[in-house]
C-alpha cells in the first residue's frame, strides 16, 4: 500500500532512493580512498621503515675518503682529516647501531628469520665487522706518529676494504614489497568491481524512479492538462479518470465534480434564458393585448350597460302583461329576460376584468403584512359554497411586512387560492407557506390536485387560457396575477410533476418596492 499513497510518499520515496544512491557512491569513493590510503602507507612502511644496507655500505665506503687525505697530506694537514675520520667512524658505528634497531622491528616472519640470524651475527657486538672497527679505533692513534702514518693508513685503508666486503656479505631484507602489490592489486579489482557494481545499480534505480515518477506524478498531470484543454473548449461531458489512490485522483474527482457542475449552470442558464425569452414574449403580448382590451372594453360598456338597463326595465314591465299573455309563453320571456340580464352582467365583469389587466403601475403601495392579507383570503375562500370540503393549511402567525398594494396582493392570493382549490376533487389539500429572506419574501401554494402537462404550465399565464370545461372561466385570472406579481418587482414560478401529481406556485415579492415603482 505504500505505492499507492499521497505524492509527498512518492515524493519521500524518490528522495531515498536518491540518497540510497548516494550512499552507494559514497561508500565506493570511500571504501577505494582507504584502500588506496593503506597501499600507500604499506609502501611507505616498505620504504621508510625496512633495513637498508645500501645506506650502510656508503657510510662504509665514506672512510676511505679520509684515510686517503691522510695518506697524502703533509703532517700539519692531518689532525683534521683524522678527525673527519673519526667522525666518520662514529657515524657508520650509528648506521649500525640503527639497521640492528630495524631489524629487530621486523615483523615475526618465517620468511626472514633466517636472514635475521645472520644480520645479527655480522653486525652483532662480538661479530667480525665490530672487530675490524675496533681494530680501526686502535689504528688510528698511531696516525699521529709521521713514520707510521703512511704504513698504518694503508692497513687502515685495508681494513675499510675488508669491512665493506662482510657489509655486502649482508643481503637485502627479504621485502614484502611484491606481496604488498599483490594485495593492493586484489583490493584494487575488489574496489573496480565494488564500483562498477553500485554504478549499474545507481543507473538502474535512477532509471526506475524516472519511471516511477512519470507514472505516477507526470502522466497523470499530463493527463489533467488535456482534460482541462478539453473542457475548456466545452466539451463539459469529458470525464477525467486517474487510476490512482493519491492527490491526482482527489483532484481529478474534483475536476470531474467541477465540470457536472460547470454542465448544471449551462444547462440552468439555459433554462433560465428559455424562460425570460418566453416572458419577454409573454410581456409583449400582454401589453398588446391590454392595449387592445382597454379599446374593446371601453367600447363594449356603454352597449352592455343599455343591454342590461332595458332587460331590467323589461323584467319591471313585464308584470303588466302576465294577464294578456299565457302562462306558459309568460314565463319563457321572464325566463330569457333573466338570462339577457345574467349574461350581460357576466360581459359587464369581462370588461371590468380586461380593464384592471390593462391599468398599468397606478398602485399605491405600502408596509403591510402578508400574513395577514393570506388569512383574509383564507377566511373568504371558505364562505364559497363551490369550494366546500377542501382543507387550506396556514399555520403561519408571526408578522411578515412588505410593501405592496394590499388589493392587487390580495386577488393574486385569491386567484391562485381558488384556481388550486378548484382543481381539487373533495377531500384535497392545499398548503400555504411563507419563507422570509433578507430582501424578499417567498409565497408556496402546494395543492395535490389534478397537476398540469409542460404545455398547461407553458400556457398558464396567457391571457384567455382556461381549462374549466363548463366555460365558466374567462382565463384572465392568471394573467392579472402575473402582471401584478411582475408589476411589484417580483417573480412567480410554476412546477408540477405532471397529471394527477398535483401543483406548487412561488410567488417571491420583494420587501422593498423599487424607485420606479414607487415613483409610478
Amino acid at each position: 500500500m505504500f505505492f499507492t499513497q499521497t505524492i509527498r510518499r512518492k515524493l519521500g520515496l524518490g528522495l531515498g532512493i536518491i540518497f540510497f544512491m548516494l550512499i552507494i557512491m559514497a561508500y565506493g569513493a570511500v571504501s577505494g580512498l582507504q584502500s588506496y590510503h593503506n597501499t600507500v602507507n604499506e609502501f611507505k612502511y616498505s620504504l621508510d621503515n625496512l633495513p637498508d644496507r645500501d645506506r650502510l655500505v656508503v657510510s662504509v665506503v665514506a672512510l676511505n675518503k679520509p684515510l686517503q687525505r691522510i695518506r697524502h697530506s703533509k703532517p700539519a694537514a692531518s689532525a683534521h682529516f683524522q678527525q673527519e675520520f673519526d667522525k666518520q667512524l662514529q657515524e657508520v658505528r650509528m648506521e649500525i647501531q640503527g639497521f640492528l634497531q630495524k631489524v629487530d622491528r621486523l615483523p615475526a616472519d618465517p620468511a626472514i628469520k633466517n636472514w635475521k640470524g645472520f644480520v645479527e651475527s655480522q653486525l652483532s657486538e662480538h661479530s667480525a665487522c665490530m672487530s675490524i672497527l675496533n681494530q680501526l679505533e686502535l689504528m688510528k692513534v698511531q696516525l699521529e706518529d709521521p713514520q707510521k702514518r703512511l704504513e698504518m693508513s694503508e692497513q687502515m685503508i685495508l681494513e675499510v676494504a675488508h669491512l665493506e666486503t662482510l657489509i655486502l656479505e649482508v643481503r637485502d631484507v627479504p621485502s614484502g614489497t611484491k606481496a604488498v602489490l599483490a594485495r593492493a592489486t586484489s583490493v584494487y579489482r575488489s574496489r573496480f568491481n565494488l564500483v562498477s557494481v553500485t554504478c549499474v545499480v545507481v543507473f538502474i534505480a535512477f532509471g526506475c524512479l524516472i519511471w516511477y515518477g512519470y507514472r505516477t506524478v507526470l502522466a497523470p498531470i499530463q493527463a489533467l492538462h488535456e482534460g482541462a484543454r478539453i473542457v475548456a473548449q466545452g466539451h463539459y461531458d469529458h470525464h477525467f479518470e486517474i487510476k490512482s489512490d493519491d492527490e491526482m485522483a482527489e483532484l481529478a474527482e474534483a475536476f470531474n465534480k467541477m465540470t457536472m457542475r460547470f454542465k448544471e449552470k449551462r444547462d440552468e442558464l439555459n433554462h433560465k434564458v428559455d424562460e425570460r425569452s418566453k416572458q419577454l414574449v409573454r410581456s409583449e403580448r400582454l401589453a398588446g393585448i391590454g392595449v387592445l382590451a382597454a379599446g374593446v372594453a371601453h367600447e363594449i360598456n356603454n352597449p352592455l350597460s343599455a343591454i342590461s338597463m332595458a332587460s331590467e326595465s323589461l323584467q319591471g314591465r313585464i308584470v303588466d302583461l302576465k294577464p294578456h299573455c299565457e302562462d306558459a309563453d309568460f314565463e319563457v320571456v321572464e325566463q330569457y329576460l333573466s338570462l339577457i340580464q345574467r349574461e350581460s352582467m357576466r360581459c359587464r365583469e369581462i370588461t371590468s376584468k380586461l380593464l384592471d389587466f390593462s391599468r398599468g403601475q397606478n398602485s399605491v403601495r405600502s408596509q403591510n403584512d402578508l400574513v395577514g392579507v393570506i388569512d383574509e383570503v383564507c377566511s373568504m375562500v371558505n364562505l364559497i359554497k363551490r369550494l366546500k370540503g377542501r382543507n387550506i393549511h396556514f399555520s403561519v402567525r408571526n408578522p411578515c411586512c412588505a410593501e405592496f398594494n394590499p388589493a392587487e396582493i390580495k386577488q393574486v392570493v385569491l386567484n391562485i387560492m381558488t384556481n388550486a382549490l378548484e382543481s381539487m376533487e373533495a377531500g384535497g389539500n392545499l398548503e400555504i407557506e411563507v419563507r422570509e429572506h433578507v430582501d424578499s419574501v417567498t409565497l408556496i401554494f402546494r395543492d395535490d390536485g389534478r397537476g398540469m402537462t409542460q404545455e398547461v404550465k407553458e400556457s398558464l399565464f396567457d391571457p384567455f387560457f382556461t381549462q374549466r370545461a363548463d366555460g365558466t372561466g374567462t382565463g384572465l385570472g392568471m394573467s392579472i396575477t402575473h402582471r401584478i406579481v411582475k408589476d411589484h418587482g417580483g417573480e412567480i414560478e410554476v412546477e408540477s410533476p405532471g397529471p394527477g401529481q398535483g401543483s406548487t406556485i412561488f410567488v417571491e415579492l420583494p420587501k422593498k418596492t423599487k424607485l420606479q415603482s414607487v415613483a409610478a
